[in-house]
């Protein structure tokens, strides 16, 4: 019986000193106090120290002040002597900022429910999002827009509304900075670089206005896509737990996470929220004053114990911290050190930022939201810092975040030791014999369906036939044996015999189904993941919902330059390797790599190459700038594919190749290319087929 370890340290924050109660119990503040369109709610009546929050409708907020306190000296304080009487003001979004291309129409702010265009200039690729609206919360939805060239190593890393960026050199170890305009407040990183990976390092920026908030789900979706995959990383080989435990985090033996949870109790949060916010956390006890760097100190110390206390998980062990505060420390130093801190003992034991992550939420409408992204990761693509208006709206947002039934069997994830057997760090790959042809390859998508290639299954014709199929499955090659066949239905491989072509590969997908579903846990196997599926959406850490099929393709398959990928490969000792390859996603790149389709023996009559090379297929191979593997025969039907945030995405099955240098003596490698179908031009059939087991998005 395998034993788990689930850590939760609950913090409260040290207490302060009480301010002293011998007030003179005559002073009091203006009683009068309103905000036009919208209301208010005081701690303690107009006494003494008595908080004064206004309250506005979502897409409004309060202005001068969204709180105040009653001071001393009888009056508000920073209200009592501003001329600008308390307002309700809509949310409008910063103009949005576009070099080397247009944006339609353009104002100088947005109001809720306007719509901005983008377009690039001619010789420009436009990546991100094509149309992005303004929210009720005075942000953009969709991601930055950019327009590339292609001529330097990183894409345009883009600059967000109401910002600016400096820095105009795109290649490795190049910086890029941000600052925000009008008092917005930038969110995310300041300073990014330019890494070897061509991504830049960092989260993408945002300017926000200081009261703006994430809705429950802005938090669900991206707190899930970023704390799901980490829980990724530690649930390898384990099964999918039964709906009784469906909402409870099952980890690993070998893989302990420690998860640290900090709740601030001062006085400015209100006894109100704080007992909302204990029906999320509980075990902790009424304070007063907020000392987070005290906090996050205690996590530390706690962090360098368990380093003494598990030293024989220790190597794999992962940290998470999770901060509920108003986001405003007014006790003890600086928490940005005590942050630094932490991250330099992580860094210091050899671990990666993988290792961490520090989320931060902001439940109060005067949350300093520039602080708590100091106190969050910044880590790429992801977002951990969060502001909602009430603990009443985080609760909404943990009620979708704790169904941990939509995390699924966790597609992707492989064991990354490279001490281990090949098929554990290749969970979904599996070998098939079938009549009349051999050996195929292909791969699991979920725990009942394998994706291979249609070809494969030429001679299979009757149910008899399907009933030989036999699948060898995981890491202790357990055989599995077919339900149903379903091949492509425009898929004819003899479809330009007219044009004298034997073999046609268009469409050349299939899936079995399988009489028994796979037992993830006792084969030591998995799925992987498939393109525009909600399940690939969070494995690449994208808010869910928020994003589309075109932002998963603009991810995988980029059009700037050539994107790396993998296939697994048989030699002729029928042992398994991974071989590198890069997709030719260029239009220069594509059309030398498709030409090379006319050196196959079947193909030399013909003259135009878009006759058998459609534009369902992705080329790799090639022997410029470095000589690239090939498939061999067995290898059909098997997954390209590529690794994202750790985890792997398939894109393309492996079809035909131009020439057959595993079995062919002297053969010219120069003309070798491998073409695959992309999963991206199939995939209504993919829905069509696989659409009552996983969540395809449009």
């Amino acid at each position: 019986m395998k034993l788990y370890r689930f850590l939760i340290f609950c913090l409260p924050f040290l207490a302060g000193a009480k301010e002293d109660d011998d007030q003179e119990e005559n002073i009091t503040c203006d009683p009068n106090v309103h905000i036009i369109g919208g209301t208010l709610t005081k701690s303690n009546g107009n006494a003494v120290d008595s908080i004064l929050r206004f309250q506005c409708p979502e897409h409004t907020y309060p202005y001068p002040v969204s709180e105040t306190k009653c001071t001393r000296s009888g009056h508000w304080f920073r209200l009592t002597y501003r001329r600008t009487k308390p307002i309700c003001k809509e949310f409008r979004c910063p103009m949005p900022v576009l070099e080397d291309g247009m944006i339609r129409p353009q104002n100088l702010s947005y109001s809720n429910g306007e719509t901005v265009f983008f377009e690039c200039y001619d010789g420009y690729k436009l990546q991100g999002s094509i149309s992005r609206t303004c929210m009720k919360n005075g942000r953009w939805n969709g991601t930055i827009t950019s327009c590339n060239s292609g001529s330097q190593y990183c894409p345009h890393p883009g600059i967000p509304a109401g910002g600016r960026k400096s820095g105009e050199n795109y290649m490795i170890g190049s910086k890029v900075e941000y600052v925000c305009n009008n008092h917005l407040v930038l969110v995310g990183s300041s300073v990014r670089q330019c890494l070897e990976s061509r991504e830049w390092s960092g989260r993408e920026p945002s300017c926000q206005h200081k009261n703006s908030f994430d809705t429950p789900e802005d938090v669900a979706s991206a707190f899930t896509a970023s704390f799901t995959n980490m829980l990724g990383m530690t649930q390898t080989g384990e099964a999918k737990q039964p709906a009784s435990t469906a909402r409870k985090i099952t980890l690993a033996k070998d893989a302990p996470l420690h998860i640290y949870i900090l709740l601030d109790a001062s006085e400015s949060v209100g006894e109100a929220n704080f007992n909302e916010a204990k029906n999320i956390i509980k075990n902790l006890t009424d304070k007063r004053g907020t000392n987070i760097h005290a906090a996050f100190k205690k996590v530390l110390e706690m962090m360098v114990l368990s380093k003494i206390i598990y030293k024989d998980s220790w190597a794999k062990t992962r940290f998470v911290t999770i901060l509920f505060t108003d986001g405003k420390s007014n006790m003890g130093g600086d928490p940005r050190t005590a942050v630094r801190e932490i991250k330099d003992f992580i860094f210091a034991q050899n671990k990666s930022d993988d290792y961490l992550d520090m989320y931060s939420f902001g439940v109060t409408d005067g949350a300093n939201m520039l602080e708590l992204n100091a106190l969050s990761s910044q880590k790429h693509d992801e977002k951990h810092c969060f502001i909602l208006k009430s603990t009443t709206e985080l609760i909404k947002a943990f009620d979708d975040i704790l169904d941990f039934n939509q995390i699924g069997d966790l597609c992707g994830v492989a064991d990354e030791n490279v001490e281990k057997s090949f098929r554990l760090r290749h969970p979904w790959h599996v070998l098939m014999e079938i009549p009349g042809i051999g050996s195929c390859s292909g791969s699991i998508v979920s725990p009942e369906w394998v994706l291979t290639a249609a070809h494969c299954l030429k001679d299979v014709q009757t149910k008899l036939d399907i009933d030989k199929i036999t699948v060898q499955i995981g890491d202790k090659f357990s055989f599995s044996h077919v339900k149903d066949v379903y091949i492509h239905p425009q898929y004819n491989l003899s479809g330009l015999l007219d044009e004298k072509i034997s073999q046609f590969y268009d469409y050349d997908v299939a899936l079995l189904k399988l009489k028994k579903r796979i037992d993830f846990a006792d084969t030591k196997s998995r799925s992987i993941c498939l393109p525009c599926t909600s399940e690939t959406t969070r494995a690449i850490r994208k808010p869910f919902p928020g994003t589309n099929c075109r932002d998963h393709e603009n991810e995988l398959l980029p059009t700037t330059r050539s994107v790396p990928a993998s296939f697994v490969k048989r030699d002729r000792g029928r042992s398994e390797t991974e071989a590198y390859v890069t997709i030719k996603t260029t239009e220069a790149l594509r059309d030398a790599c498709e030409a090379n389709a006319l050196h196959a023996e079947e193909y030399k009559h013909v003259t135009d190459v878009r006759t058998v090379v459609t534009d369902r297929f992705l080329c790799t191979g090639g022997q410029d700038p470095v000589a690239e593997e090939v498939s061999c025969k067995g290898d059909s039907g098997g997954a390209l594919y590529m690794e994202k945030k750790r985890r792997l995405i398939q894109v393309g099955v492996i079809s035909w190749g131009v020439i057959n240098v595993c079995d062919t003596v002297n053969a010219d490698k120069n003309h070798a290319r491998d073409f695959h179908v992309n999963l991206f031009k199939v995939l209504p059939w993919l829905k069509e087929r696989l659409g009552k087991i996983m969540t395809f998005i449009n």
